[in-house]
């Protein structure tokens, strides 16, 4: 595994923790609470790490600029720094 995704991986563990720290606060999007956004970062997260790479590009709609991790309340650091990543290497098709 390259360096960065590594770095991918560790940014998105901690998105997923944030998110689920906050747990039953209502976000703006299709999710209904910040803990249902993290928890679906940790799933699509561990499918990439046992080698389901593919799956990513499900987060890039999360982490584009004004969209679910933005209507969660999230660190803008950590979202620009994860889109960067994936918007390079896995953005959908």
């Amino acid at each position: 595994m390259d360096d960065e995704t590594q770095k991918l991986f560790s940014l998105l563990d901690k998105a997923a923790n944030e998110m689920i720290a906050n747990s039953d606060q209502p976000t703006f999007s299709y999710f209904d609470t910040c803990e249902d956004v993290g928890l679906f970062i940790q799933d699509i997260t561990n499918k990439a790490k046992n080698g389901e790479l593919e799956e990513i590009s499900k987060l890039w709609y999360i982490f584009a600029p004004t969209s679910v991790w933005d209507d969660s309340g999230g660190s803008q650091e950590i979202a620009n720094e994860i889109f960067e990543l994936i918007n390079e290497k896995h953005k959908p098709e």
